[in-house]
């Protein structure tokens, strides 16, 4: 059977982030892979008008079977695995300083978008080895969300699962998320979703949703 890719992505720095650890994270878990599967890495800018192309391009040359991007949340105390993603973006800029094009992540599309993947099991399994972490249902509005909506609309039409965790900011060697805690995280997290992705572990019913409760207004 051939060998799952897995697509991992970071952030660079932006405006009030100077050092951001979801790149060197995404980067660091690629070069400590123990399990049986093909790992690609790569570190978004973080702009909006980059993250919009470079998206769909690392879809289709990695082909990804599972998709794990990671962010930052200088307000998160713990790891915040994300279930879901909203087709808005925020007025805010980026590290260039330009601001998104539209309001729509996706004009048309579904408001919003869940992925399949168990994230509620995902952090009680965190939490049982120690790490503290909690699911969310809001990955704000920010290139987090938009990175984490254009592979959910990916997966929608392939065999494909996505996840965007985010981890807290600062990390420092004092605090319950050091940089070898985070890897040791993301590492449980990869295996994880991996025995889900492949009938390891029992997954849910129903693989991906969208909700389209709610016109968008443009």
């Amino acid at each position: 059977m051939a060998r799952p890719r897995v697509l991992l992505t970071g952030f660079g720095p932006y405006p009030g982030v100077a050092e951001n650890p979801s790149g060197w994270l995404a980067k660091t878990l690629a070069t400590r892979n123990s399990r049986d599967c093909n790992l690609h890495a790569h570190v978004l800018p973080t702009e909006w008008k980059a993250v919009d192309a470079l998206t769909p391009r690392l879809h289709e040359s990695v082909q990804p079977r599972v998709m794990i991007h990671f962010g930052v949340s200088p307000r998160a105390k713990t790891l915040r695995i994300e279930h879901s993603a909203y087709n808005r973006t925020a007025s805010r800029a980026d590290e260039r300083g330009a601001f998104a094009d539209t309001r729509a992540i996706s004009p048309g599309g579904a408001m919003r978008l869940d992925t399949g993947l168990p994230v509620t099991r995902i952090a009680a399994h965190l939490r049982a080895q120690g790490i503290a972490a909690h699911s969310s249902r809001s990955c704000g509005r920010y290139l987090c969300n938009f990175l984490y909506y254009r592979s959910l609309q990916w997966a929608q039409d392939h065999r494909s699962d996505a996840l965007f965790v985010h981890v807290p900011h600062p990390v420092s060697q004092d605090d319950p998320f050091s940089a070898d805690a985070l890897v040791h995280a993301s590492e449980e997290i990869l295996r994880f979703v991996l025995d889900v992705t492949t009938g390891q572990e029992t997954r849910p019913a129903q693989n991906l949703r969208a909700s389209h409760s709610e016109e968008l207004r443009q």
